[in-house]
């Protein structure tokens, strides 16, 4: 079985700076595996240890993010794919699900694909469900528990820990998942793995490899919003009063 899982590097400190333009600006802050990838990828690796196959670690970004595919691969990752091109660059998380979607299709023998629920730098959760629209698989997000992963019927049953409800869902393989935390304790990668894979090179692919580069959505600029006009204050005596007001100003102004 072939699991893949996105990963992506990001700032440890939250306390960054935003640029001019409403980029994130993490000079000088150490970077890190996403929180939530790295619970994908422990689950990714439970089950390979189970069903044996291959789990590539597959990440979008510049070559600095090949530290944290190195963890992944100390960690026990038997593959990774790093997609470089500085045409990449500007992408919104559309246009970064399209290019990973382009290059999971071109990897061909894909079975699972894990990432975390979102990530801890731009908190958007839109990734795992976009890859799953531009792949054009099932996708179950929130998961906090795999019950069943069964390669032999291509299909799987997870639970889905939602804010006042779990769910029990089965869907066929392959699909994409995104996982919470504490649906597992990571593993911590040892001094000997690290060292082993301390110099492995890492596969890159470019735009010209993956064929993805001209229909994806890029970000073209950020602006601020226009700030919003101040608020008044509705004066009374009592509630009563101020509800009053509140209403004739609110016909007043034909909002009702």
């Amino acid at each position: 079985m072939h699991i893949v899982v996105c990963m992506k590097q990001v700032p440890r400190d939250n306390s960054v700076k935003i640029n001019n333009d409403l980029s994130i600006n993490a000079e000088g802050i150490e970077q890190i595996m996403n929180l939530f990838d790295e619970y994908a990828m422990e689950e990714a690796l439970q089950w390979n240890e189970k069903l044996g196959g291959k789990v590539t670690v597959l990440s979008l970004g510049p070559d600095e993010w090949k530290e944290q595919i190195r963890r992944a691969l100390a960690m026990g990752a038997t593959d990774a794919l790093l997609l470089n091109d500085p045409s990449y660059a500007n992408l919104d998380v559309l246009g970064a699900a399209k290019v990973v979607a382009d290059a999971i299709k071109k990897l061909g023998d894909v079975d699972l694909v894990l990432a975390g629920r979102n990530s801890t730098d731009d908190e958007s959760g839109a990734f795992g469900p976009a890859l799953a629209r531009a792949l054009g698989w099932p996708q179950l997000t929130y998961v906090g528990k795999f019950l069943e992963v069964n390669d032999g019927a291509k299909k799987m049953v997870v639970e889905r820990h939602l804010e006042e409800q779990v769910e029990t869902v089965e869907t066929s393989l392959p699909a994409v998942a995104t996982v919470v935390k504490d649906i597992n304790e990571p593993r911590y990668p040892s001094l000997l793995r690290i060292k082993k894979v301390a110099k492995v090179e890492i596969p890159t692919w470019g735009a010209a490899d993956v064929g993805a580069a001209s229909s994806a959505a890029s970000v073209a600029g950020r602006v601020p919003p226009p700030p919003r006009p101040k608020g008044e204050i509705v004066d009374g005596a009592d509630a009563a009063e101020k509800v009053r007001k509140l209403v004739d100003k609110l016909m007043e102004n034909q909002v009702i």
